[in-house]
């Protein structure tokens, strides 16, 4: 029996963090541009339904991630079209959810449209380890 490694049936990145801050608040580290950049990336300017947003590089302000605000329920949903430089160019889905949780939030991602062959697989495992290590971030929120 050999493998097939040329199709992968989903390569959607899921991961939820529990937070002790409530949604309102989680929402504004989402949200404000001089939040982002505490666990995420700097943002050109806080980000709101319906506009393009760019994220630098904390390191020497290069562009690192960009796209448009598709989707804003405050204190509950937001869908981003998001790229980054080794996608050239191809558009992916971030959908972020949050949720009253006992003392705090729960906040879910979800990053699809993915690359979905072995060749590709490379990038989401980039991807699954920034997502990780910036919700991580989010632990420290004040």
């Amino acid at each position: 029996m050999t493998l097939d490694t040329t199709t992968m049936t989903d390569t959607t990145i899921r991961k939820s963090v529990f937070l002790s801050a409530p949604k309102p608040r989680v929402w504004e580290f989402l949200t404000k541009a001089d939040l982002l950049k505490e666990w995420f990336h700097p943002a050109n300017e806080d980000l709101a339904e319906g506009q393009d947003y760019l994220l630098s590089s904390q390191n020497d302000g290069e562009r690192m991630c960009w796209g448009k605000v598709e989707k804003a329920d405050p204190h509950d949903y937001m869908k981003w079209s998001f790229t980054v430089g080794p996608l050239s160019g191809a558009m992916t889905t971030v959908e972020w959810r949050l949720e009253d949780a006992p003392g705090g939030t729960r906040l879910t991602l979800e990053h699809s449209g993915l690359p979905d062959n072995a060749d590709g697989y490379g990038l989401v495992m980039a991807l699954d380890k920034g997502w990780h290590n910036f919700l991580s971030n989010l632990h420290g929120m004040e």
